[in-house]
Protein backbone atom coordinates (compact mmCIF):
# COMPACT_ATOMS: atom_id res chain seq x y z
CA UNK A 1 0.00 0.00 0.00
CA UNK A 2 2.82 2.39 0.86
CA UNK A 3 4.56 1.87 -2.54
CA UNK A 4 1.31 2.60 -4.28
CA UNK A 5 0.90 5.89 -2.40
CA UNK A 6 4.50 6.86 -3.23
CA UNK A 7 3.88 6.11 -6.92
CA UNK A 8 0.68 8.16 -6.90
CA UNK A 9 2.46 11.04 -5.17
CA UNK A 10 5.32 10.91 -7.72
CA UNK A 11 2.85 10.91 -10.60
CA UNK A 12 1.00 13.83 -9.01
CA UNK A 13 4.26 15.79 -8.71
CA UNK A 14 5.09 15.12 -12.39
CA UNK A 15 1.60 16.20 -13.45
CA UNK A 16 1.82 19.39 -11.40
CA UNK A 17 5.19 20.20 -12.95
CA UNK A 18 3.83 19.53 -16.43
CA UNK A 19 0.79 21.72 -15.75
CA UNK A 20 3.07 24.56 -14.62
CA UNK A 21 5.15 24.28 -17.82
CA UNK A 22 2.00 24.26 -19.96
CA UNK A 23 0.59 27.30 -18.15
CA UNK A 24 3.85 29.14 -18.78
CA UNK A 25 3.79 28.20 -22.48
CA UNK A 26 0.20 29.41 -22.84
CA UNK A 27 1.04 32.65 -21.05
CA UNK A 28 3.97 33.26 -23.40
CA UNK A 29 1.91 32.54 -26.50
CA UNK A 30 -0.90 34.83 -25.32
CA UNK A 31 1.50 37.64 -24.49
CA UNK A 32 1.70 38.50 -28.21
CA UNK A 33 -2.06 39.19 -28.19
CA UNK A 34 -1.91 41.77 -25.39
CA UNK A 35 -1.64 44.86 -27.59
CA UNK A 36 -4.14 43.82 -30.29
CA UNK A 37 -6.72 42.87 -27.66
CA UNK A 38 -6.16 46.14 -25.82
CA UNK A 39 -6.82 47.99 -29.08
CA UNK A 40 -10.03 46.03 -29.61
CA UNK A 41 -11.10 46.84 -26.05
CA UNK A 42 -10.55 50.56 -26.69
CA UNK A 43 -12.53 50.38 -29.94
CA UNK A 44 -15.42 48.61 -28.21
CA UNK A 45 -15.39 51.22 -25.46
CA UNK A 46 -15.58 53.98 -28.09
CA UNK A 47 -18.50 52.23 -29.80
CA UNK A 48 -20.31 51.84 -26.47
CA UNK A 49 -19.73 55.54 -25.76
CA UNK A 50 -21.21 56.59 -29.10
CA UNK A 51 -24.14 54.17 -28.83
CA UNK A 52 -24.97 55.45 -25.35
CA UNK A 53 -25.15 59.01 -26.73
CA UNK A 54 -27.33 58.88 -29.88
CA UNK A 55 -27.70 62.68 -30.02
CA UNK A 56 -23.93 63.00 -30.30
CA UNK A 57 -23.83 60.48 -33.15
CA UNK A 58 -26.74 62.18 -34.94
CA UNK A 59 -25.07 65.58 -34.55
CA UNK A 60 -21.81 64.27 -35.96
CA UNK A 61 -23.67 62.69 -38.88
CA UNK A 62 -25.50 65.97 -39.55
CA UNK A 63 -22.26 67.95 -39.52
CA UNK A 64 -20.68 65.41 -41.86
CA UNK A 65 -23.72 65.55 -44.18
CA UNK A 66 -23.61 69.35 -44.30
CA UNK A 67 -19.85 69.49 -44.83
CA UNK A 68 -19.62 66.76 -47.48
CA UNK A 69 -23.01 65.90 -48.92
CA UNK A 70 -21.72 63.57 -51.67
CA UNK A 71 -19.56 61.59 -49.27
CA UNK A 72 -22.40 61.48 -46.77
CA UNK A 73 -24.73 60.10 -49.44
CA UNK A 74 -22.19 57.43 -50.40
CA UNK A 75 -21.75 56.41 -46.75
CA UNK A 76 -25.50 56.40 -46.19
CA UNK A 77 -25.95 54.12 -49.20
CA UNK A 78 -23.22 51.78 -47.91
CA UNK A 79 -24.75 51.75 -44.44
CA UNK A 80 -28.16 50.96 -45.90
CA UNK A 81 -26.67 48.08 -47.90
CA UNK A 82 -24.91 46.72 -44.85
CA UNK A 83 -28.13 46.99 -42.84
CA UNK A 84 -30.09 45.15 -45.54
CA UNK A 85 -27.40 42.45 -45.70
CA UNK A 86 -27.53 42.07 -41.95
CA UNK A 87 -31.32 41.76 -41.97
CA UNK A 88 -31.16 39.18 -44.77
CA UNK A 89 -28.54 37.17 -42.88
CA UNK A 90 -30.55 37.25 -39.65
CA UNK A 91 -33.65 36.02 -41.50
CA UNK A 92 -31.67 33.18 -43.14
CA UNK A 93 -30.13 32.10 -39.86
CA UNK A 94 -33.47 32.20 -38.03
CA UNK A 95 -35.05 29.78 -40.50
Amino acid sequence: MNRRLVAIEAKRARLLERAAREREAVAQSLHAWTQPLAFVDRCLAAVRYVVSRPALAAGAALVFALARPRSAFKWARRAWGIWQGYRWLVRKIAV
